[in-house]
């Protein structure tokens, strides 16, 4: 048989977390044809010799951001590089679909915040999806979730409906359009107000479309036991579910051993038959918005008048005496762990801890603050933090437990835009090999099998995206081959001159996206909706 791509040598870590072995992976258009023992050079178009390489499936991140960049960023550079074939998006309630009536203009400051400067040329989930697939097109293969938060506004902005019936009908378009399942952020925005009872009604919706719930859960602090009640009350009604980045904010006020008893729940629901797992991020840093930390009663305003109420004195010192939630950290003055992120309108202080945004401002580190979200405007909703969140012994129980995969919780960036200077942390570029570099090779957390599998096999699997995730024949041809000499060697800690170099080739649908280091520019990705 003639093969398009021969793969010779490597060790093949499959995804299946069975053990690994030396061979050969054939490809022939979009499929993997032959995986195992020696095949003859010249049955192939083109032989990549991986003696001393890794080839593993193409990795899967199973919380995802990067239908926020894709627009702007439709190659996926900071990711592909990484070897991410695949993402699951539409994560935290947050996405950029449906639109209601009358808020293109707000979805389009938005949208610019991320580079991407063109009026929405949708309205449903649907038509966004189908634009980005079709007239767009994307390096990596992309599953969507819906978001909840964008859900109620474009319900709430529906003249034809009422609420429920509006709600009802955008999230069953949004199932009928091939969205995997449904997400909420409850702890920012809009998705702070939902009532539980809403949330199920949706839940039961998606249970008919068998789709999953997923949900960065209202507190992951003092009332963590609260929250994952309420998370399995609604992940039973919909029958799959996905707890988001399930961790404890460290020196924020949460139990002893809130942590511990949340992830028993979760293993006692899994036995119990609820087809669940929660996810975990590489870095002791993440992101978040800096809506949440409003009260709310400045929450609910509409976001002009958000803005317009911080630039009172008095106010000031009542939302500074009220901040005791979301990074309650913050509340104890503890702003050396928060980094500003994306503020398109104070640009010259992105990527900046606070106290060094203070010292440059002559202010206190809080009215820095209140001044970025006074700056905002009515775009307030797009203004991001970087925090230092968790303690690295935290990170390591959770990214070794078996019911944990193992996401990055961040977007796929590019050096050569506005993106650069918003995304500058290693979690943007290294977050993924991070998981081999750090947990794997050096830290020991888990070993590389494991690892493989929670990046590949398992996230499929959960997932549901037929045949993706394993090195076996008639299985999609997304491969990743890592250099273990460059990932044992690489700083991950530290910012790429250019691009993370550890994935030397990567193919997305039989197509070589990464040759020898560099991105070829290619757009062979596909829109995996529910199957």
């Amino acid at each position: 048989m003639r093969i398009d791509t021969l793969i010779k040598g490597g060790e093949i870590v499959d995804g299946s977390g069975g053990p690994s072995f030396c061979g050969d992976v054939g490809i022939k258009d979009d499929k993997i044809v032959h995986v195992g023992k020696e095949l003859f050079a010249d049955n192939a178009a083109c032989v990549i010799d991986a003696r001393d390489l890794i080839v593993t499936p193409g990795l899967i991140d199973p919380h995802s951001h990067t239908d926020w960049s894709i627009l702007s960023n439709p190659h996926a550079l900071s990711t592909t590089h990484q070897g991410v074939t695949t993402e699951i998006v539409g994560n935290c309630g947050v996405t950029f679909a449906p639109i209601g009536e009358g808020k293109t203009d707000e979805m389009s400051a938005a949208l610019s915040g991320y580079g991407y400067h063109a009026s929405p040329a949708w309205r449903s989930f649907g038509e966004l999806t189908e634009y980005v697939h079709s007239d767009i097109k994307t390096t990596p293969n992309l599953a969507w979730f819906v978001g909840h938060t964008a859900l109620k506004n474009a319900a709430r902005a529906n003249s034809s409906y009422s609420y429920d019936d509006g709600l009802e009908r955008l999230v069953r378009e949004s199932f009928d359009s091939g969205a995997i399942g449904f997400s909420t952020g409850l702890e920012y925005g809009s998705g702070r107000f939902s009532r539980t009872d809403e949330l199920i009604r949706l839940a039961e919706i998606s249970r008919e479309y068998e789709g999953i719930y997923a949900s960065h859960i209202r507190n992951r602090d003092s009332e963590l036991a609260i929250a994952v009640d309420e998370f399995f009350e609604i992940a039973q009604r919909a029958g799959r579910g996905q707890l988001s980045h399930l961790n404890v904010r460290y020196d924020t006020g949460a139990p002893k051993d809130a942590w511990r008893n949340a992830v028993e729940r979760l293993v006692s629901e899994r036995q119990q038959g609820l087809d669940v797992l929660a996810d975990m991020t590489p870095f002791r840093e993440g992101i978040g918005l800096a809506v949440g930390l409003l009260p709310n009663d400045i929450a609910t305003l509409p976001t002009k008048q958000i803005a317009r109420a911080l630039r009172d004195s008095s106010t000031r010192n009542r939302v500074r005496d009220d901040s005791d939630r979301y990074w309650r950290f913050v509340h104890k003055g503890q702003w050396e762990r928060v980094r500003l992120g994306v503020s398109p309108h104070t640009p010259e202080w992105e990527g900046l801890p606070f106290p060094q945004i203070a010292e440059q401002s002559g202010k206190s580190e809080w009215d820095c603050f209140f001044d970025i979200l006074c700056a905002a405007g009515e775009h307030i909703e797009s203004v991001q933090l970087l925090g230092t969140l968790f303690t690295e012994e935290h990170l390591a129980e959770a990214i070794g437990h078996d019911h944990f995969l193992l996401g990055v919780d961040a977007f796929s960036t590019r050096r050569d835009s506005a993106l650069a200077t918003r995304t500058n942390h290693p979690l943007f570029y290294h977050g993924h090999t991070h998981y081999f570099s750090h947990h794997i090779f050096r830290k020991g957390t888990l070993d590389l099998i494991e690892g493989v599998h929670k990046m590949t096999g398992g996230v499929a699997q959960h997932f549901g995206l037929s045949r993706r995730g394993l090195l076996k024949e008639g299985c999609f041809a997304d491969v990743a081959v890592f250099s273990p000499s460059k990932l044992q060697n690489t700083n991950t800690f530290e910012v790429p001159a250019n691009y993370a170099e550890e994935a030397r080739f990567v193919w997305v649908n039989g197509e070589l996206v990464v040759n020898a280091g560099v991105h070829t520019k290619k757009k062979p990705g596909r829109y995996l909706p529910r199957s």
